[in-house]
């Protein structure tokens, strides 16, 4: 079962707020590995400030080329630049 955007969302904000970066890292990189990467731009959305360099970072993780496909998409959703 796929989890909405928004619930992942909030998962990561407690995760952080807990202090559980690993967890989070590990969490945001199984999803930039299976969901397009529109939809981690959805995520970023969220907590542009929070969520862009830590879903650019798992998806550096993944591959570049997924890194760059996220980069555009952020481009596209006016949360990223360069």
């Amino acid at each position: 079962m796929v989890r909405p955007v928004e619930e992942l969302a909030g998962a990561c904000a407690a995760l952080r707020a807990e202090e559980h970066h690993r967890e989070a890292h590990a969490l945001l990189t199984a999803f930039v590995r299976v969901r397009a990467p529109e939809d981690a731009a959805r995520l970023a959305g969220a907590d542009p400030r929070g969520l862009v360099p830590q879903l650019l970072h798992a998806a550096r993780a993944v591959s570049a080329a997924r890194e760059r496909d996220l980069l555009h998409a952020l481009r596209v959703a006016g949360l990223a630049t360069g």
